[in-house]
């Protein structure tokens, strides 16, 4: 029975979602469709549309649809239902919950339990949810509930990845290699919320054990739970893997992990642990220690495979040895240096180890591939692993044993290749396009310095913290507000220390309401004082501070510029109020500000913004230069030359 769901609301980024296609063109829609359906409820700035009336337009205009959504009008009709009633919880479950939520209700309704409301979520509403489930053939719902997991991961942003995510492409790498198990055991010792374990399941795997181990509790709750949607009997305990075995006599057949990077380790856990027999891992890092674990529970003639950071591949240390000893005992047999950005949380490029015994045939050596400029290696290394031969138009070398354990055992696929075909062409570009930046940044560097002028300072000016101009009234202080709850709309407004490190602020369209105070105003100036202070106006506004960013509002501008305030917040003097031990932070009301005239503030600026150029132009000089001298050495070493071919012939 198909249950309406009157109050079902959906969100512009819902309705984009439904329909395969951007947020811009439902936003067209909006604009230029007289028929399209008024919002029912929500705000100007943040519309809700009733879920039946837009599928009622999307089935009236089909064409609007791409033809890569939904297989057919039932399921967009749940899908549809699903979303709308999801958006009922919006501001009453924080953004965390969201997904959990939903899955615990879908195993409730499964299992033939009742739901109840808590404080956040009212009775009704749980109903609501309810009835649509009911709606979805069991068969779809395990994806059903993934589809609002995966929404929630991108609304979280890199807080969406600490335990692993529907739809991530590392997941998709794992699952992908463990699809052909069929029989003995699937383990995964940092399962997160049982990704990549089920997702192989998905993909073809036929284990008789489904193995998992995981530290954080909601985390494993939610594995059991999606588990529990596919029928799966998922063996799982919440542990703390590198500080007491929770499967001691466990050989697997398959293993893939993801573990977190660089992890402490306990020293006094790690004395006498039987898995360590290839080294101690240095405290700063578990890296090596998730390696060897794997190796402990490899059944005979098993795999495994980890992602880690790339460092685990050539730092020294306790990790050279215990790569050299793995590389020795014949343990590792590929390594695979991926592509970076596949993780929402960090940019940090993973490299994936292929552990255990090697096969006759390549036993001696070790297989190295250099995946790093390949777009999508996760739809590629399963067949790169299986037929070398595969590996044509990818950078790899098949490496003795011992040649990599000799000095530090350093295991980058880089270092261990050499292109054999270079293109000529293309270091000719390379060469001529470094020529020209250097050449402008001599030219305009010598110009931008010859009119740096000392500011003229009349005597010392009032020094005045920024408690005391908030107190005066001249300014106003914010720290960054939480995102949205389950609200994606402002992901691509925010602004981390990282953007404010960088000076680096995306552009944003304009917008017409921010009914809730949230987004920056032209000329507030942004600020972290982690470690130290770093400050960077928002000359257009629009933006959503997270994170660590302090906000400063300037009241009164005809005491205080707003670039002479970011200046000046950085101001070497500041840093005597850092506080704290492992993160030192300085208190933003303690900051000093020195307040001279409004028009010496301005001379001030333009000055630190001279040299400010100074310093941009001098960057580009130095990587322009190096840019060069790599060029010219490529050349060197593959016998190519550095003159076009239209060069060449002016020059005969």
């Amino acid at each position: 029975m198909i249950v309406p769901v009157q109050e079902g609301l959906l969100a512009p980024s819902d309705i984009a979602d439904l329909a395969g296609v951007s947020r811009a063109a439902v936003s067209n829609w909006r604009k230029r469709m007289s028929d399209f359906p008024e919002p029912t409820e929500g705000s100007a700035n943040k519309p809700l549309f009733a879920a039946k009336d837009v599928e009622a337009w999307l089935s009236a205009h089909p064409d609007k649809r791409k033809s890569d959504t939904s297989a057919n009008s039932s399921t967009r009709v749940w899908e549809s239902r699903l979303w709308g009633v999801a958006n009922l919880f919006r501001g009453h479950v924080d953004v965390h919950d969201f997904g959990e939520l939903f899955l615990r209700t879908a195993v409730e309704l499964l299992e033939g339990r009742p739901s109840f409301a808590t404080r956040n979520v009212s009775q009704r509403s749980l109903e609501d949810l309810r009835d649509v489930l009911e709606t979805i053939p069991r068969a779809d719902v395990p994806a059903a509930i993934d589809g609002l997991l995966e929404r929630t991961s991108r609304a979280l942003g890199k807080a969406g990845g600490e335990t692993g995510f529907v739809g991530s492409r590392t997941s998709t790498l794992l699952a992908s290699l463990a699809a052909d198990v069929d029989g003995g055991a699937l383990y995964d010792p940092a399962c997160g919320i049982g990704v990549a374990l089920l997702q192989a399941l998905d993909m073809g795997a036929t284990p008789d054990r489904l193995v998992g181990n995981e530290i954080n509790a909601t985390a494993a709750e939610i594995a059991l739970s999606r588990a529990a949607l596919r029928d799966v009997d998922l063996e799982l305990r919440i542990s703390d893997v590198l500080r007491n075995d929770p499967n001691p006599d466990l050989l697997a057949d398959v293993i893939i992990a993801e573990p977190p990077y660089g992890l402490r380790v306990d020293p006094e856990t790690t004395l006498l642990d039987p898995r360590l027999r290839f080294g101690i891992p240095p405290r700063s890092s578990g890296d090596s220690f998730w390696l060897q674990h794997v190796v402990a529970h490899l059944a005979p003639g098993g795999v495994g495979y980890v992602l880690t950071s790339p460092g685990t591949l050539f730092r020294g240390g306790a990790e050279a040895k215990i790569r050299r000893n793995l590389l020795l005992g014949g343990w590792v047999r590929a390594v695979v240096a991926l592509t970076g950005k596949m993780l929402p949380q960090t940019s940090i490029a993973p490299v994936l180890w292929v552990l255990g015994e090697s096969a006759p045939s390549t036993r001696g050596s070790v297989l190295l591939v250099d995946a790093s400029r390949v777009e999508a290696p996760e739809a590629d290394v399963a067949r790169w692993l299986t037929d070398e031969a595969s590996l044509v138009d990818v950078p790899n070398a098949r490496v003795l044993i011992d040649e990599l354990a000799s000095e530090n055992a350093d295991l980058s696929p880089a270092r261990w290749m050499l292109a054999d075909d270079i293109d000529s062409a293309r270091l000719v570009e390379d060469f001529d396009r470094a020529s020209a930046l250097l050449l402008q940044a001599s030219t305009e560097l010598p110009a931008t310095v010859r009119y740096l002028e000392p500011p003229h300072v009349a005597g010392e000016p009032p020094v005045l913290t920024v408690a005391a101009l908030v107190e005066a009234g001249a300014i106003e202080v914010a720290p960054a507000r939480a995102p949205r709850q389950g609200d994606p709309e402002f992901e691509d407004r925010r602004v981390d220390a990282a953007a404010v490190r960088t000076r680096n602020l995306v552009p944003v369209a304009p917008i017409a309401v921010d009914e809730h105070g949230a987004l920056t105003e032209p000329g507030d100036v942004l600020l972290t004082t982690v470690d130290k202070v770093r400050a960077i106006v928002d000359d257009k506004g629009g933006h959503l501070p997270v994170g660590s960013i302090s906000r400063i509002r300037i009241v009164d501008r005809t005491k205080l510029d707003p670039h002479y305030l970011a200046d000046v917040l950085a101001g070497e003097w500041n840093s005597r109020f850092a506080a704290g031990t492992a993160i030192q932070r300085i208190p933003v009301r303690e900051i000093e500000i020195p307040v001279p005239p409004l028009a010496q503030q301005r001379a001030i600026h333009t000055t630190i913004d001279k040299a400010r150029e100074a310093k941009r132009l001098g960057k580009q000089a130095s990587e322009a230069a190096d840019s060069l001298t790599t060029a010219i050495l490529n050349a060197v070493r593959h016998g190519a030359s550095l003159t076009s071919d239209t060069s060449e012939g002016t020059t005969q």
